[in-house]
């Protein structure tokens, strides 16, 4: 073996560990560019606004964004807070909003921030009246500060059984220094992270992987390709997705918008 390659398998090892440390420990932002996620669980009282705030501020912070991306973060997770608060059902139990927070690097580099919640009798679709509507005022707030936003069917992350819901997003630039790891990802290392995501979000996978290096996840009747450079996949409806393997986040739910979307009796 060259010395090239010596050197370059402990850095790969390394590499593999972090990813799969990034997936199972939800909850340090240093883990974003590794594929992780940021999960809280908010207050269903009207401080989950304030919550929310102070944990994107505190996450990117950490993650080197600039001031005035950070204030216009602050400012949106505010908004999807409080809409979220509003529109709690009273006659269920309430187990609060949950706050997300990944990183993604397609269709461009952003971060993305979700918040759900277990209402999905009303999902907001972008559009110019909202700046005009009452009702709507927080998300055309949401609209001018953001990159994008959007809402879709989901399920929750940290209830002990899985929740149906919805999350309400918007994404923001990634800073120009942002890390990206180097080394690839192997096939059968992605497989095994969204497979595990996709368990922690109550759904039975499988796995298999061959010696061609592709691997594939089943998950309900959606199969996943998993290959050198991408998650891929097409739905019930003939709809093609496809994902870079450190977008281990965006592809695990996508997969999950795509099963829940699936599953409802009304298309959205």
């Amino acid at each position: 073996m060259s010395r090239a390659k010596l050197r370059a398998c402990p850095r790969a090892r390394w590499l593999n560990q972090r990813l799969l440390e990034a997936t199972v420990s939800p909850g340090n932002p240093l883990d974003l560019p590794y594929g992780g996620i940021y999960l809280q669980r908010l207050s269903s009282a009207a401080c989950c606004a304030s919550q929310a705030r102070s944990a994107l501020t505190r996450t990117m912070e950490a993650l080197g964004f600039p001031q005035p991306t950070i204030d216009d973060g602050a400012l949106a997770i505010s908004e999807l807070a409080t809409n979220a608060h509003l529109h709690t059902h009273p006659e269920r139990p309430p187990t609060g909003p949950e706050l997300w927070i990944w990183a993604r690097t397609r269709p461009t580099h952003d971060l993305l921030v979700a918040v759900f919640d277990t209402c999905r009798d009303a999902l907001p679709a972008p559009s110019p009246s909202h700046v005009l509507d009452e009702q709507g005022r927080g998300l055309g707030i949401v609209a001018t500060l953001a990159r994008t936003w959007g809402c879709h069917p989901s399920r929750s992350r940290l209830n002990p059984t899985p929740t149906p819901g919805k999350a309400t997003w918007f994404t923001l630039p990634l800073p120009a220094h942002w890390p990206t790891p180097q080394q690839p990802i192997p096939p059968a290392l992605a497989a095994q992270r969204l497979a595990l995501t996709l368990q922690s979000r109550g759904l039975d996978c499988a796995r298999r992987s061959d010696d061609t290096g592709i691997s594939v996840v089943t998950v309900e009747d959606l199969i996943v390709w998993v290959k050198r450079a991408s998650f891929s996949w097409r739905s019930d409806t003939r709809t093609y997705a496809s994902h870079p393997l450190i977008d281990l986040q965006e592809a695990a739910e996508s997969v999950v918008r795509t099963l829940e979307q699936t599953a409802l009796p009304y298309s959205i």
